[in-house]
């Protein structure tokens, strides 16, 4: 029996100190940044770039907010039901600390009378700090910013924007993300969720360059029946034909 409790512990302590660690951060190619788990598994990447648009007194010039320059944190979900997040911490030169947050969450939803598992990026969070005070920006509870199926990557070739509130301010703040645009919160996928802006874009795109062949194939056509229809007209009416031959024989005028 001594033997036997003695073999349990000895389990125990090696598998607690042989379990993978908490998540580790990464930047890829200086565009992705993300999460692995203890056990070298990517659990989260999120490649887009982002502006800030601080619009106090009307400002119109947005900042670049570069997510990899900036110390990554955060906590994979260990369920599908988990949410998770990611953030960028970057230092300016002044002391002045900002950090962009994205939380993530799943949620069933009715998609075409099918109950369907989604992903969300229903939260985002801007916190900046300096000179031991803090100013905190967040989207609304609402919105939901980003969402795909849980078994999909959420893919968007088109800007969105996204307006953060703040409590203590009357002015809002924009956060402008750009493409390539390519979020997968819940482990890597190989199917991708092509956003709406962009297909309703790329479908509007198709439907232009169809509608200018098909008007070019309809002019080219006019234009063959136009010459077709003179050729006959010249060889079943003899006057008209006769008419043309005495325009041929007229003689040249220099």
């Amino acid at each position: 029996m001594f033997l036997f409790y003695l073999f349990l512990i000895i389990k125990t302590v090696y598998s607690t100190t042989t379990s993978p660690s908490s998540e580790s951060s990464f930047v890829y190619d200086n565009q992705t940044i993300g999460l692995k788990k203890g056990d070298g598994e990517t659990c989260m990447s999120v490649t887009f770039q982002v502006k800030i648009l601080n619009e106090q007194n009307n400002n119109s010039v947005p900042i670049d907010f570069h997510l990899p320059s900036g110390l990554i944190k955060g906590k994979c979900a260990p369920d599908r039901k988990s949410e998770a997040k990611i953030s960028s911490t970057i230092e300016e030169s002044d002391g002045r600390t900002k950090t962009l947050k994205f939380v993530f969450r799943t949620e069933e939803m009715r998609v075409k009378r099918v109950d369907e598992l989604r992903w969300q990026l229903n939260k985002v969070i801007y916190v900046e700090k300096f000179a031991g005070s803090s100013a905190v920006f967040e989207s609304d509870n609402s919105s939901v910013i980003f969402s795909a199926p849980l078994t999909q990557k959420y893919v968007c070739e088109d800007r969105i924007n996204v307006t953060l509130h703040s409590e203590n301010f009357d002015f809002p703040i924009l956060v402008m993300f750009s493409p390539e645009i390519d979020v997968q919160p819940y482990g890597p996928k190989s199917n991708f969720y092509l956003c709406e802006r962009t297909r309703k874009r790329t479908l509007s795109e198709s439907l232009q360059n169809r509608s200018t062949v098909f008007c070019g194939v309809v002019l080219a056509l006019s234009s063959i029946a136009h010459i077709v229809g003179h050729m006959l007209r010249r060889h079943f009416m003899p006057h008209r034909k006769e008419l043309y031959e005495n325009l041929d024989r007229l003689p040249a005028i220099n």
